[in-house]
This record gives structure tokens, C-alpha cells and sequence, in this order.
């Protein structure tokens, strides 16, 4: 799952969060669940929804920026020359 956003739900009356999980779909099924069984279906104050941060590419280390970069110019010099 590595490079997937992955969402997690906290409770913080419980001091729980969830496992990850892949969408939001399943990220509401995760709340609508511990809702249910710990709090008889109310809403807990402070719940949270934690997503992961933004993609950086200067993230990235150095050579994984030049090498990345230099793909995508090969490829757009390529697409440019089969275009003329």
C-alpha cells in the first residue's frame, strides 16, 4: 500500500484510531462502525479524521528530482518529434 493515501479515524473520547484504509467510503463505514457500537450511534466531540500530507516533489530526494525530470523531458522531446 505503499504511496496510496490512506485515511485513519480518531476518536478522541476513546483514544483510539482505526486501521488505515484506501477510500472514504471505507473510511465512513470505519466511522459510522465505532459510532454505533461506543456511542450508541451520537457523534464523539473531537472525532477527527486524519488524512495523509500532500505530495511534495521536493519531497523527493536529488537524484529521484534530476533522474524524474529527465524522463519526463525524453518523453515530451520525444512526443515532439513524431508530432514535426
Amino acid at each position: 500500500m505503499k504511496g496510496a493515501a490512506m485515511y485513519r479515524y480518531r476518536c478522541v473520547q476513546c483514544r483510539t484510531t482505526s486501521p488505515p484504509v484506501l477510500t472514504q467510503a471505507a473510511l465512513a463505514q470505519e466511522r459510522q462502525s465505532h459510532r454505533a457500537l461506543a456511542h450508541g450511534g451520537h457523534v464523539p466531540d473531537g472525532e477527527q479524521i486524519v488524512t495523509p500530507p500532500r505530495f511534495s516533489f521536493f519531497d523527493l530526494p536529488r537524484e529521484q528530482q534530476v533522474f524524474g525530470t529527465l524522463i519526463v523531458l525524453v518523453i515530451v522531446i520525444g512526443i515532439l518529434v513524431r508530432a514535426l
